[in-house]
């Protein structure tokens, strides 16, 4: 009997800060990362006030997941940037 395995998907992180515009505070953002873009969220850090969000966020998954998590975000308009640690 022979087994047709799909080679498994390399798994990788990537910590980002992620400041959002008040006009979507309301927006599931975290939930649509994990539901439609596959990766799993990890909130490190952040700050939420009535005019502005910062959030710093540990995304990971596969590779694609990822970059379709960041095209996800600049759709958004949610400006992203790479931390380290």
């Amino acid at each position: 009997m022979e087994l047709n395995m799909a080679p498994a998907k390399t798994v990788k992180s990537i910590r980002l800060r992620m400041t959002c515009p008040a006009k979507i505070h309301s927006e599931p953002v975290i939930h649509r990362l994990s539901h439609d873009c596959k990766v799993v969220p990890n909130i490190l850090r952040g700050r939420i006030t009535e005019k502005k969000a910062w959030l710093e966020v540990e995304l990971t998954g596969p590779q694609e997941n990822i970059e379709k998590a960041l095209r996800f975000l600049a759709r958004r308009r949610i400006a992203v940037r790479k931390i380290e640690g």
